[in-house]
């Protein structure tokens, strides 16, 4: 993202706004300093918790989780482990979400995860 700035958000159609809020406005992204945010200088958040989505069958509260793992880590122990614990997660956990009122992935997602786990990271 940093790398790219406004040509990531215009690839992917991602839109940006000013907040969390219910009513938050859209941002023009042209009009963030890229180079700033790059240098550190200027924070952006790039996570996403929805709060009170609109429609009747939407969750009351989502938020996006994120693992970060190298390619071609330093230390194939841990990313061996890691890579184990996501698998036994993704295949086996899934059970528990329900029990703590969490929402499954979908069985197509976890299969694109754990193929690009697999395909991706050593």
């Amino acid at each position: 993202m940093l790398e790219q700035g406004l040509k990531y958000l215009t690839d992917r159609h991602d839109d940006m706004f000013a907040d969390e809020s219910e009513n938050s406005p859209l941002l023009d992204p042209s009009t963030i300093d890229w180079q700033a945010v790059k240098d550190g200088r200027l924070t952006l958040r790039f996570n996403l918790v929805m709060t009170n989505a609109p429609g009747a069958a939407s969750y009351p509260i989502a938020a996006t989780t994120f693992v970060l793992m190298y390619k071609q880590p330093k230390n194939t122990a841990s990313s061996q482990q890691a890579r184990k614990f996501f698998g036994w997660a993704l295949a086996k956990g899934q059970p528990q979400a329900n029990s703590l009122d969490y929402v499954p992935l979908p069985a197509p997602l976890v299969q694109r995860i754990s193929r690009y786990m697999a395909t991706n990271i050593k």
